[in-house]
């Protein structure tokens, strides 16, 4: 017995939503789920949403403006606060003015972008026409290296930042745009503007694109008015089970933490409720108290561990999938972004269901490159050091790309320095991938007998628990504080 009923399985519900009167219904119930799921601009995804389901001959032109007017009224994928920073660093008022100067940063960007498609497109064996990627997060890197390690003042220092600043969100759709202009069916759009922050991914503030870039959106774009029926339908049966998601999230949390929120709280108080809970530390306040010497007690750091673990799982698989149902709504027809992570039989699978847009680009862009072009001749070798590339190399410039809030409070070095931590979770990643990798494929899980599935899903589920205590973006810890609480959990020897 299914959770949340089949919508798209019942031939007069698919009938019903290929007509005017099902169109509007379909968009009306999307606006409503959006709005329960906690999305705060829901009326306005589920207006263009319908628009598109009438005039589905332009969807390009619609979204198209659609992430024109994302990017004119909710630009929240903009570092605004970084931008004020800067500017009031160098005494520069932060008013209209500022306003102007990040409008004429974004205008030369893409213009600049335009150029660059242009280039990559008609010199196909230049440099920048072989490794287009390669060349421009290249140059992203150098400019944020400036940006964080010269002595810059006044005027100059806050135009480099305001670069930095604006290119940063974009990066990786100007990077699957780039690949597309290189191929050789190469999309219509030359700017492909309606992929950089389209509507579905700029009411989030991930800079990872879901549904990757147009030459993916062109492969699973639905053609008939009974296809777009089918995936809206099953777009709104997303929405439903992540809603019911939400509802587990809510009471894991209550719970897990006693996390209430103010409108739970309050009701608690006048009428006198308690709601009974495990009080676990979040696994940041657990590793502070062990790097305080006063660590909490064993149980207290284990319900630490488990209990982020949890609510990362949950907390992923409502937010990635809730961008899914909004581009399905538009008519494509994507994969979710976490998918049935519990059923992974290995280390590898648990990745590639865990969040699925994110590992795409790490593939896209590091691991292919690197296994088209090394240890041909050396199976095992090649594979691993692909995953390596990916998992490893490319999770660490992906994320150290974004926080360049962190490069601009502590300077290049210290930023750098102060990623150790994920860089040892991004080793510890990316050996574990290449492992589970070389052992070849295993059998599904609901194949193997139970005692099997159960120690399968115990050592992956584990294995991600455990590294997850390393899994920490910040600045302010050492490894050595993480390594730390590791240890700590085994309740053997003296510690660190």
């Amino acid at each position: 017995m299914r959770v949340v009923p089949q919508l798209d399985t019942y031939p007069r519900l698919v009938a019903l939503a290929q007509t005017p009167l099902g169109k509007v219904a379909a968009a009306v119930a999307f606006g409503l789920l959006l709005l329960l799921n906690g999305q705060p601009l829901a009326l306005q995804i589920g207006a263009i949403v319908a628009i598109l389901s009438f005039l589905p001959e332009y969807r390009r032109a619609i979204i198209s403006a659609a992430t024109l007017g994302w990017l004119l009224f909710h630009p929240n994928w903009i570092p605004w606060a970084l931008i004020r920073k800067v500017a009031a660093n160098e005494r520069l008022a932060a008013g209209f003015g500022l306003q102007l100067a990040v409008g004429a940063a974004l205008g030369a960007v893409f213009c600049a972008m335009g150029a660059l498609f242009r280039m990559v497109h008609d010199r196909p064996n230049s440099l920048l026409g072989r490794r287009p990627v390669l060349v421009l997060v290249s140059f992203y890197l150098c400019l944020l290296a400036m940006a964080g390690a010269l002595p810059l003042h006044g005027l100059t220092r806050v135009a480099i930042w305001l670069a930095v600043a604006v290119i940063s969100p974009y990066l990786w759709f100007f990077a699957y745009a780039l690949t597309d202009s290189a191929s050789r069916n190469p999309d219509s759009y030359p700017i492909q503007f309606g992929t950089f922050f389209p509507f579905w991914v700029g009411s989030t503030t991930s800079f990872t694109p879901i549904g990757k870039g147009a030459a993916f959106l062109r492969k699973v774009e639905v053609r008939t008015a009974r296809e777009l029926a089918l995936i809206q339908l099953r777009a709104l049966k997303l929405l439903v089970w992540l809603f019911l998601l939400n509802i587990v999230l809510s009471i894991f949390r209550v719970l897990a933490y006693g996390e209430l929120s103010p409108l739970a709280a309050d009701f608690c108080r006048v009428h006198g409720l308690q709601i009974p809970n495990l009080a676990a530390p979040t696994l940041e306040t657990a590793i502070n108290q062990t790097a305080s010497g006063v660590p909490m007690a064993l149980h207290m750091r284990w319900a630490a561990v488990v209990a982020q673990f949890v609510d990362g799982l949950l907390a992923m698989s409502v937010s990635g999938n809730l961008v899914v149902a909004c581009v399905r709504m538009s008519g494509f027809n994507i994969l979710r972004n976490t998918y049935k992570p519990l059923y992974s039989a290995t280390i590898a699978e648990f990745w590639n269901r865990f969040y699925y847009y994110f590992k795409e680009l790490l593939v896209e862009f590091f691991f292919f490159p690197a296994y088209i072009r090394y240890f041909k001749k050396h199976r095992r070798l090649r594979l691993a050091a692909a995953t390596f590339a990916a998992a490893t190399l490319g999770n660490l410039i992906y994320h150290f790309c974004r926080d360049i809030q962190c490069v601009f409070d502590l300077g290049l070095w210290r930023a750098l320095a102060g990623l150790q931590v994920y860089a040892f979770y991004a080793v510890g990643l990316g050996t574990a991938i290449a492992i589970s990798q070389m052992r070849g494929k295993r059998p599904p899980l609901g194949s193997l007998p139970f005692h099997r599935r159960l120690m399968s899903s115990a050592g992956v589920i584990g294995f991600y628990c455990l590294l997850g205590v390393f899994n920490y973006e910040g600045r302010s810890h050492s490894l050595r504080t993480h390594l730390a609480f590791f240890w700590s959990l085994v309740p053997i020897g003296t510690g660190w």
